[in-house]
């Protein structure tokens, strides 16, 4: 994933990148400010020589500084602790008063230094003098009784700190911010990782490795149809576009019921009749027929069923609906409709439909639901895919491709339904009355068509 689709990912999830942001920096901040605060206060101590002792030893300075990481380790003792305990007053175990104390030599000199840390600024000062105090009268009791040479003083005593070691806001915040950015992120990955829907970018003209035919807007409902006309003339002519020899035979399709495909197939339909092409528009959905809803009209009790089966005539099942524009009704299911398909029957069908028409315009049943796609797919041009992008999973969209290439179908394309850019252009702006009925509108079209 280059940083453009990464971006893209987190556009499309901004809302919840922001309020997964908002809420983990809420979180920093809430448990920044509820954490109890700790002060630390530092006492200096001097870490020398008698006067006595050799001048050579005196003023050597490494064997001073030695001396004094050897005494930062020995205020580090439990007695020493338990002494400063007993000054103090205190209940706490030395161990855990241990936990509390720090001590550093400074380097390059002979000072000590002694931290303490405190729940307030004079309890860190407090310790911090104390135990000084009592690492001090240890040292000085060794010295006395001529255990060491060392003396230890204190050259500056622990004042009160001023503001609070630990919690540190800017820090915590700051660093807090950079956690919440990632955890925001990776959210918003998560959410584009798990997220099944149809992404396309408007600039992109392939989808799922095949070319993207056209993007339509809603194509169901009265007022939608001249809206578009332009979308289905485009969609038209990049089909007519796809190949040297453009497809006769069409079969329009989907991974699913509910896509649109009976729509498209009517409305591309419509498209070849205005552009003066002789049109027939097979059903062969008869499981669910859905072209007697699109185009408006009352399907013939007699159709492709019948005539597959021997039932029919040719003649009875062709259904003039327009001028230069014939209707093959499903007609009625019948309980081998897969096996009707793949007999030589419905193949010389297509041969005469194509000597007979410019344009074969087949809809059929969602490639997932039955094999009646796969059968038609073998033996048409080519075959449109229709997606509807609001509610078609990915996963959905794939598996029905899979099954297409299983059946050596020849797929011309990809046609993304209700989508939220269309390409209306000129045509955006025309509202005609809710009573035009797609059959009427081909006859309109095919009007305009012959006055030219």
């Amino acid at each position: 994933m280059n940083i453009y689709q990464l971006l893209a990912a987190v556009w499309r999830a901004k809302l919840l990148f922001v309020l997964t942001l908002l809420a983990c920096l809420g979180a920093v901040v809430a448990v920044t400010l509820s954490l109890p605060k700790t002060y630390q206060a530092t006492a200096t101590l001097l870490v020398g020589l008698n006067k006595g002792a050799d001048k050579a030893v005196t003023y050597d300075v490494n064997l001073g500084e030695q001396l004094t990481r050897t005494y930062a380790t020995l205020a580090a003792n439990p007695n020493v602790a338990e002494a400063a305990r007993g000054r103090l007053k205190l209940s706490t175990p030395p161990q855990e008063l241990l936990q509390r104390m720090s001590f550093a030599p400074v380097e390059r000199t002979q000072l000590l230094q002694i931290r303490a840390e405190g729940r307030s600024p004079s309890e860190a000062r407090t310790l911090a003098n104390g135990y000084s105090a009592a690492f001090v009268e240890r040292v000085a009791g060794q010295f006395a009784a001529g255990q060491t040479q060392a003396t230890v003083s204190i050259n500056e005593p622990a004042a009160s700190p001023a503001r609070a070691a630990t919690p540190n806001p800017p820090i915590y915040i700051g660093l807090g911010t950079l956690v919440a950015l990632v955890i925001a992120l990776a959210v918003a990955l998560l959410r584009e990782r798990l997220d099944n829907r149809i992404r396309v970018a408007e600039d992109e003209d392939m989808v799922f490795g095949h070319p993207i035919l056209a993007r339509l807007p809603n194509v169901s409902g009265k007022r939608g149809r001249w809206k578009d006309i332009e979308a289905f003339g485009l969609l038209k002519t990049n089909i007519d576009l796809s190949s040297d020899n453009p497809a006769q035979v069409l079969l329009i399709t989907s991974a699913e019921q509910g896509e649109g495909k009976s729509t498209v197939a009517a409305r591309l339909a419509t498209t070849a009749l205005a552009d003066g092409e002789r049109v027939v528009l097979i059903e062969a959905d008869p499981r669910r027929p859905g072209l007697g809803q699109r185009l408006e009209a009352a399907p013939a009790p007699v159709g492709l069923t019948n005539y597959l089966a021997g039932a029919a005539d040719l003649d009875d099942v062709i259904v003039p609906a327009q001028v230069r524009l014939d209707v093959i009704w499903s007609g009625p299911m019948p309980p081998n409709f897969g096996a009707l398909l793949g007999s030589p029957k419905f193949e010389a069908l297509l041969d005469i439909m194509r000597r007979t028409h410019d344009r074969v315009i087949i809809d059929c049943s969602p490639v997932l639901a039955r094999a009646d796609a796969s059968i038609i797919g073998f033996h048409a041009d080519g075959t449109v895919y229709v997606i509807d992008v609001r509610r078609t999973t990915r996963s959905s969209v794939q598996a029905g491709l899979n099954q297409l290439g299983k059946a050596r179908g020849r797929l011309l394309g990809m046609v993304l339904n209700r989508t939220s850019v269309g390409g209306l252009g000129y045509y955006a702006g025309q509202t005609p009355p809710d009573a035009v009925s797609p059959l009427e509108l081909a006859a309109t079209e095919q009007a305009r068509h012959d006055g030219r």
